[in-house]
């Protein structure tokens, strides 16, 4: 939906001032300048750094200062060439040394910074300036800093003497929108976008520089763009100041008009303006962001982004293929959507602001490496090494996990589920007593292929722990080794909480959460029946009624593990394995078998149930072995069936009870073998149980 946007309050201001340094409050003998001193010793290069910004002086001009271990390129008088010179400073300064060596009695000519490696030519240095730039703060725009000199004079009290001269011009975006009223206040400023519509001077792209020429500037070269987009590593909110920077080539501007474009993770805004001045080298230029400018632009308008093109989120995501991936990290679960009004959730707001990211953990060794946050995102990739021989496709699962603060620090505010399932996923139709339909994934939620365990869930809970089918093995910064923690008895991780609630869950995902009693088992100390969605529901006598073949009775919540278009099952899913009205046989005495809808069985408690009536092939349901809420420990039930959850639970008693499918061993004729229970509320506690996951409707 298009709209005028609205303000409280009107103008439009761009400001320069000229960079300058700090030399009023250098030391005697290095007022003015960056001093290099030639040495014969050799030197050994450090990781390549970048300048930062520093403090605003009292005039306006923005200062630039040396990171330690700066490294800069000379050119002699002589046969020198490029050679690397190294900053000797620790911390930030406005001068610092470089040291380095002069090849003979060469006295340096030229400087430039940053040093590149395989530069020869002098009169032909290149640069590049991203027309997107990631804005993290005032250190990560420096790194598109560049300066030369040509004025490199010997001190009188050694070495030399060199002052540097900016070579690209920047921008200050001072940001402001808390008047915008068609903002939310927890909307999340995305990325800002320059796009000069009269015009075709360049902003960004490739350059080359002639360091004996420096008047001439930057020369364009074949690959520019007029355009300059900022990327917010953390993104602010609609109601936070903020001040980011951009780094453009120096050009005639002056009268362009500008459409400028910024975008939340919910809308676009969009106005035209015009630019009042040329760029110059070694300035900055104060382009605003705020309510006053856009109320100044009677054309600004702020458009919704259209559902359909609207990225769907979830807490798991499946990748097949190897490679960089991606996803919102500023969106917790399926979004607004997933939050049920008055039902207790943690939180009314869908949106968080996460300053970092890594891997809590992984059932494969670097199934998921090089994790990021850039621009809003959760940033990983896959290595080749996870393909699958069998496919060509990856297998695997592993948990990521946001923090409050930068390097992981403070609060986890959220985690997701990144699911490897190797192969191509399906959906079965079964069909239940009452002849409702439901679409159901060919495997169980983390499981690799077909008839595999999956992964196990804490009833209402979003994150997974590890199945216990032998050799499983969990990897993370603390078991890193080439074999892993084995666990197939025990999760190391158990929090055992008097009073858990569900933001002690989203703030320990890798924790199995145990009463600290004795008696009852539910890791929530206060029940929520809406946590998966299908709470308060009335059950049929029998479940050939209509009512037994409805739906949900909530929408899918932020706390359903389920991947994007899928959620938890409900409780008459299943209800078609068993012919019988109540969804048990459990009060049959002899030959239960008789009593369910199966094509087949094994030895192994696998069963391959009759989705439908004409079913001649059955899907199958093997034994799952799940783990102990109470202690992590995985329960004694080898070859006495398996757990499913549904999306609805109830409590009863001192426990905790909710729908699931219970198989015993196959054992033809046997009097107290192959039972079922596929509907109505059994007596199960809230252990760690599989999920197979239904499409939504």
């Amino acid at each position: 939906m298009k709209q005028k946007l609205a303000f409280c309050c009107a103008g439009l201001l761009c400001l320069l001032a000229a960079c300058t340094d700090k030399s009023e409050s250098l030391a005697p003998g290095q007022q003015g300048g960056i001093c290099i001193i030639g040495s014969a010793d050799g030197f050994t290069s450090l990781p390549q750094t970048r300048t930062q910004v520093g403090d605003v002086s009292e005039d306006g001009a923005l200062l630039i200062e040396w990171s330690a271990g700066d490294r800069i390129g000379v050119f002699g008088d002589g046969s020198t060439a490029n050679a690397l010179f190294t900053g000797n400073n620790d911390a930030p300064a406005p001068t610092t040394t470089f040291a380095g060596t002069l090849t003979g009695g060469d006295m340096p000519v030229y400087a430039y910074y940053p040093y590149q490696e395989g530069v020869s030519d002098k009169t032909v240095i290149p640069i590049e300036i991203p027309a997107e730039q990631m804005y993290t703060d005032e250190s990560s725009v420096a790194q598109y800093d560049f300066k030369a000199s040509s004025e490199i004079l010997a001190d009188p009290s050694g070495g030399y003497r060199v002052q540097f001269r900016q070579l690209a011009a920047l921008l200050r975006f001072e940001i402001d929108l808390t008047g915008v009223q068609s903002l939310a206040d927890d909307e999340l400023l995305m990325n800002i976008t320059i796009h000069p519509t009269d015009n075709t001077v360049p902003m960004t792209g490739s350059f080359t520089y002639n360091l004996t020429d420096l008047d001439a500037g930057l020369q364009p070269g074949d690959a520019t763009n007029s355009d300059i987009t900022l990327l917010f590593t953390y993104p602010p909110t609609a109601r936070e100041k903020a001040i980011a920077y951009a780094v453009v080539a120096p050009g005639k501007h002056e009268g362009e008009t500008w459409t400028c474009t910024f975008t939340t993770d919910r809308q676009t805004g969009t106005f035209t303006t015009t630019a009042l001045c040329d760029f110059e080298a070694g300035k900055y230029y104060t382009v605003p962001l705020t309510a006053s400018v856009l109320l100044a632009n009677n054309d600004a308008e702020i458009e919704d982004i259209p559902e359909n093109e609207l990225e769907e989120t979830a807490n798991c995501y499946v990748v097949t293929q190897p490679g960089e991936h991606s996803f919102k990290a500023t969106v917790i679960g399926n979004g607004a959507k997933g939050i049920i009004p008055n039902a207790g959730f943690h939180t009314d707001t869908p949106y968080i602001n996460p300053k970092s990211a890594k891997v809590l953990w992984s059932d494969r060794r670097d199934f998921v490496t090089d994790v990021r946050l850039e621009n809003g995102r959760v940033v990983y990739t896959i290595p080749e090494s996870m393909l699958s021989s069998m496919d060509g496709t990856v297998y695997g699962n592993a948990v990521i996990a946001v923090y409050s603060k930068p390097d992981c620090q403070g609060e986890i505010l959220w985690s997701w589920h990144i699911w490897g399932a190797m192969g191509e996923m399906q959906d079965e139709e079964y069909t239940n007593q009452a002849g409702a339909k439901f679409k159901v994934l060919d495997r169980e939620l983390g499981a690799s292929r077909v008839a595999q365990a999956g992964l196990l869930y804490q009833w209402g809970r979003k994150d997974p722990f590890p199945g216990v089918h032998s050799g499983s093995c969990i990897y993370n910064e603390e078991y890193n080794t080439s074999t892993g923690l084995t666990v197939s008895n025990s999760w190391p991780y158990l929090l055992k909480a008097g009073n858990a609630t569900i933001e002690d869950a989203i703030r320990n995902p890798h924790y199995l959460i145990s009463y600290e009693g004795t008696v009852r088992y539910n890791w929530l100390s206060e029940d929520n029946f809406y946590l998966w969605g299908d709470a308060g529901r009335e059950l049929p006598d029998s479940l050939y009624e209509a009512s037994a073949g409805t739906g949900w009775n909530q929408p899918k919540t932020i706390y359903d593990p389920s991947p994007v278009g899928y959620r938890v099952a409900n409780i008459f899913t299943f209800s078609g394995f068993t012919k019988c009205a109540s969804g048990t046989n459990a009060d049959i005495e002899v030959g239960r078998y008789n009593y369910i809808n199966f094509v087949r069985a094994t030895n192994t408690s696998t069963w391959y149930f009759m989705k439908d009536a004409n079913d001649a092939e059955g899907t199958p349901y093997q034994v799952i072995r799940s783990r102990d809420g109470h202690s992590g420990y995985r329960k004694n039930n080898a070859g006495s069936g398996g757990y499913w959850w549904s999306a609805e639970a109830y409590a009863g008693a001192d426990r905790t009870y909710a729908c699931y499918l219970n198989t015993d061993t196959y054992s033809q004729g046997a009097s107290d073998h192959n039972k079922i229970t596929t509907y109505g509320r059994g007596y199960l506690l809230r252990d760690a149980y599989a999920i197979r996951c239904v499409r939504e409707e």
